[in-house]
């Protein structure tokens, strides 16, 4: 998802989060295995600037259409502001089934910093399919399973600044959210023009696919 947050925001974010933040080890918020394979910087949750810039950040996501298709938000645990400096890395875990009382069904990363600034710092998501390494716009996001393994390579040169953050979908089923996401993309696309025929073959797709799940 690109542009989740509009270029005034982001660059205050930015602004705030290099010039007044103040950040601790990343370790001291991980659980489990997790704590061994994690070296970045955190922004400390007490720090004002830090509460500030998730506030605005929770409030810009919420208020995103594709964001709320897409996670279908219900609870949204805490978020995160990382920095990974040269040589940091997290290595390949999966996050919490819970954080903060909220089952965590989607997890995201919104990136604050722009690809040019920084060598390395792939996020990388593993799954079925194999490997799929991400390095999105600055005020892009990526949202994923929370049960899917996943990393941040090694950055290599510069600074990685991103929002990081889990929440509870009120639909749990990774397959179903995609569904009632690709009905809902399909739908808006038909809203606009009504005989999109890329729109209504995805609606098929959509309902032949529900059957698969429910037919006996």
């Amino acid at each position: 998802m690109e542009s989740v947050i509009d270029a005034p925001t982001l660059e205050a974010v930015r602004e705030q989060v290099i010039e007044s933040a103040s950040f601790s080890p990343g370790h001291h918020t991980a659980a489990g295995r997790a704590r061994e394979v994690k070296h970045n910087l955190q922004g400390i949750a007490t720090d004002s600037t830090i509460k500030g810039v998730t506030r605005l950040l929770e409030k810009a996501l919420l208020a995103h259409p594709v964001f709320r298709a897409a996670a279908r938000p219900r609870k949204l645990a805490r978020m995160l502001i990382s920095r990974y400096e040269e040589g940091m890395g997290y290595g390949s875990h999966i996050d919490a089934p819970a954080i903060d009382g909220v089952r965590t069904d989607v997890s995201f990363t919104l990136f604050l910093s722009a690809p040019d600034e920084y060598e390395g710092g792939e996020l990388v998501i593993e799954s079925g399919a194999g490997e799929d390494a991400i390095k999105l716009p600055a005020g892009a996001l990526v949202c994923y399973p929370s049960s899917f393994l996943h990393r941040v390579d090694p950055v290599r040169q510069g600074t990685r600044l991103v929002a990081v953050g889990w929440l509870q979908s009120e639909v749990r089923s990774v397959e179903q959210r995609s569904l009632l996401f690709a009905m809902d993309t399909a739908l808006a696309r038909l809203r606009e023009a009504p005989d999109d025929r890329r729109a209504l073959d995805e609606l098929a797709n959509v309902r032949a696919n529900l059957q698969r799940m429910w037919m006996e």
